[in-house]
């Protein structure tokens, strides 16, 4: 599989609003600095820590939110500009992408399948991001966002994540039922070289992780290039 043909799977921004970003009062709900000098609240579409990610005064984009649909805020914060590169905070643009390179077939992972459907019930209360229909059965398939890089790692998560863990033993379930899973770690940033679980944030993950691996979840991780244009994925990243 091609990157050439990766980079097909693509999601365009139109009218992003140029901010510089001040602070993150709270998970949901961040607070920018408009060109025309105002202060602005906005939606954080991003629960984790995102350490890393939260540089005063670092320039931001911001999408305008649909009117309508009662929200307290104007706009939602979709990238932060890090270390010379646009870093995507938006954790619904990795499923987005994975289920466009699902239907495109653009990676190895999807080159069976049939059908997508996304937000599946997958038993012990839990949602899966991904069941896919091929002609081997069914897949299953977790997509998370990854945004903390250290030294050139990428690193997931970026703090304990119960919900997370919880995902590896639901797909560990899937395949010991004869089914097929994996987990689609997309890296919204392109300062990474490769990827590692966060081990040293979570290593309840980490050991999960490994099981998860040794229990036959495949495990994938593409990077993505993020900019005020457009996010295409644009490479695979090895494990560390």
């Amino acid at each position: 599989m091609s990157d050439t043909f990766l980079q097909t799977v693509r999601l365009n921004f139109s009218g992003l609003v140029p901010a510089v970003f001040l602070s993150r009062p709270n998970r949901f709900v961040a607070e920018v600095l408009l060109e025309n000098g105002c202060r602005e609240r906005v939606h954080c579409p991003n629960s984790g820590s995102m350490k890393g990610c939260l540089e005063k005064g670092a320039a931001v984009r911001l999408s305008v939110a649909p009117s309508g649909r009662g929200r307290r805020t104007a706009y939602t914060w979709e990238m932060i500009r890090i270390n010379g590169g646009w870093v995507g905070i938006n954790t619904q643009i990795p499923n987005k992408l994975a289920a466009q390179a699902a239907e495109k077939r653009a990676l190895p992972l999807f080159e069976d399948v049939l059908a997508v459907h996304r937000e599946v019930p997958a038993g012990d209360h839990a949602r899966m991001d991904l069941r896919l229909e091929t002609s081997s059965g069914p897949l299953w398939v977790e997509v998370k966002n990854v945004t903390l890089v250290e030294d050139g790692t990428a690193f997931f998560p970026d703090a304990v994540t119960d919900r997370g863990t919880k995902h590896l033993g639901v797909l560990v379930d899937k395949i010991r039922a004869g089914e097929r899973a994996a987990m689609l770690y997309v890296v919204q940033r392109t300062d990474a070289l490769k990827f590692a679980p966060a081990s040293h944030i979570d290593p309840v993950y980490a050991e999960r992780f490994q099981w998860a691996r040794n229990e036959g979840v495949a495990v994938w991780v593409v990077q993505a290039r993020v900019s005020p244009e457009a996010v295409f994925l644009e490479r695979f990243l090895p494990l560390e």
